[in-house]
């Protein structure tokens, strides 16, 4: 009598198939509604100086995204037939947005033992306001997201299986993670809080000298930043004098120019209030209550704590993990630093109403659809709104073509916003700007005038004579004059020229 040895089939809910079509699908999603052009809406400035890495090697703002600066590295490397904003979009946020989504359904798959939920898991954090409009423009934050849900998701192993190898792999990606975001050292409980729980298979020789080697190579991309700010090959540096010195390299590591951010939120409750909408709009009138039930469910289960529980644990733990950063860091007007609470909490909210919701086998499927139908219709309202959306500098080389032909000087400086600034850095690199002009960020102006007896150039977009004013406080000798500045309508971005010098000028040329 013969038998067959009868292999187990794997779960739906890990089937690397469904996965990888999870991935395929929201990378597909991103990448065909990427921001039309440089910029974005939450920080255009920042997003084109991101994209200007997909052709040039240049230093960003600090702490300076060594892992960031590598995929521009590896971006360029590949010399893609396509526009160096567009391939970077994709690398540093759509690539990594479809990856944190594929990570929010294994982990919401896993801890509901459920298919369905993981995938309405992914599509509800897939389709969030905030994290579709991230996901399209070039940042950090979906990377970071990315990295967060792998960290988890691993930790969640761990505790399933107590493996240290899924230990090993969460301080890996944790140490890698430092690289792209200093805010991840707010993680830092959850992980301490696994080793303590689990201290008999973790507080071993072996493991310990294990993590703090991870750890070592992680800080080693540091050593990658060290190495660019030294490079004749790099380009620009909007904070950091190239080459620096290592008091200036720590203090542009430690981002001390953002100091007086640091604290500064817990003045009001402007900080909290913002989050709180970030979360309201990432799914209007479900995505609150959708997180309240979730939390009510979990925190109800507590009696009946499983591996699954303590996942969910895990995941609104780290949630819970970034709430400080969020409340105590004043960028009022930066949402995107949001994604890190907003995404584990979305995911633990689905996952622990699907673990809850076990108990009652025929409902189950019908609240795990409704949940995957609330997601895609999202999905597709954002997919209106992302295609609507307008670039922020057509034109732009065009305009400075006709701008700087009209400087009052040969070799006019010219002030500009940030995000004008930035998007122009872009374009200066592949040498489209036109020359000779050296273009200054508003409060960089100063450096590129202060030593200069007749200083001349362009103001744009035009600020009502305060470059003037200030020119005129700061150098007391010279005395300054506007010129007009004429454009094809519609203008776009008016401006102005100007010319200081020590000659006195008659009060009917200041009034000009």
């Amino acid at each position: 009598m013969s038998t067959t040895a009868v292999t187990p089939h794997r779960p739906v809910y890990q089937s690397p198939w469904l996965a990888s079509a999870i991935f395929l699908f929201w990378l597909t999603y991103y990448a065909s509604l990427l921001f039309p052009g440089l910029g974005g809406m939450l920080n255009a400035g920042d997003s084109a100086k991101f994209q200007t890495l997909g052709h040039t090697q240049i230093l960003v703002h600090g702490p300076g995204y060594p892992f960031v600066l590598m995929i521009g590295a590896v971006v360029r490397a590949l010399d893609l037939p396509f526009e160096p904003w567009r391939v970077m979009t994709i690398a540093l946020a759509s690539l990594p947005g479809a990856v944190a989504n594929t990570v929010a359904f294994l982990i919401a798959g896993r801890l509901t033992r459920s298919a369905l939920f993981g995938v309405a898991a992914a599509a509800l954090l897939g389709s969030a306001g905030l994290m579709a409009v991230q996901s399209t423009e070039a940042e950090v934050y979906p990377l970071a997201l990315a990295f967060i849900l792998s960290i988890v998701f691993a930790l969640i192993l761990f505790v399933e299986t107590k493996r240290p190898f899924y230990f090993l792999l969460a301080c890996a990606l944790y140490a890698l993670s430092f690289g792209n975001h200093l805010m991840m050292i707010m993680l830092a409980p959850v992980g301490l809080a696994v080793m303590a729980t689990h201290h008999r298979v973790l507080l071993r020789p072996r493991v310990l000298l294990a993590v703090l080697a991870l750890l070592i190579v992680g800080a080693s991309q540091y050593l990658y930043l060290a190495w660019v700010t030294q490079s004749p090959s790099t380009a620009y540096s909007e904070y950091l004098p190239l080459p620096p010195t290592t008091s200036e390299l720590i203090d542009y590591i430690a981002g001390t120019y953002f100091g007086d951010l640091y604290g500064s939120g817990l003045q009001s409750l402007q900080t909290a209030s913002v989050l709180f909408g970030t979360l309201h709009r990432a799914h209007p009138i479900v995505s609150l209550p959708i997180m309240g039930i979730g939390l009510l469910a979990f925190a109800i289960g507590w009696r009946r704590r499983d591996d699954a529980w303590v996942g969910l644990a895990l995941v609104l733990g780290t949630a819970l993990a970034f709430l400080p950063f969020m409340i105590w860091y004043g960028a009022y007007d930066i949402q995107a630093f949001h994604l890190p609470v907003l995404g584990p909490l979305l995911v633990g909210a689905i996952a622990a109403i699907g673990w809850w919701i076990a108990r009652w086998p025929r409902l189950r499927p019908w609240l795990g659809a409704l949940l995957l139908a609330i997601g895609m219709l999202r999905a597709g309202h954002m997919a209106l709104y992302l295609n609507d959306r307008e670039p922020d500098f057509a034109g732009l080389v065009e305009t400075l073509n006709v701008v700087v032909a009209q400087a009052p000087v040969e070799r006019p400086v010219v002030s500009m916003s940030y995000g004008l600034r930035m998007a122009t850095l872009y374009h200066e690199l592949l040498g489209e700007a036109p020359q000779p002009a050296t273009y200054r960020v508003t409060w960089r102006t100063e450096e590129a005038v202060s030593d200069q007896e007749t200083v001349g150039g362009i103001v744009i977009p035009t600020d009502g004579d305060q470059m003037m004013r200030w020119i005129q406080h700061r150098n007391p000798h010279l005395t300054c004059r506007t010129h007009p500045i004429q454009q094809p309508e519609p203008v776009i971005w008016p401006a102005y020229g100007f010319v200081c010098s020590p000659e006195e000028a008659s009060a009917e040329t200041l009034g000009d």
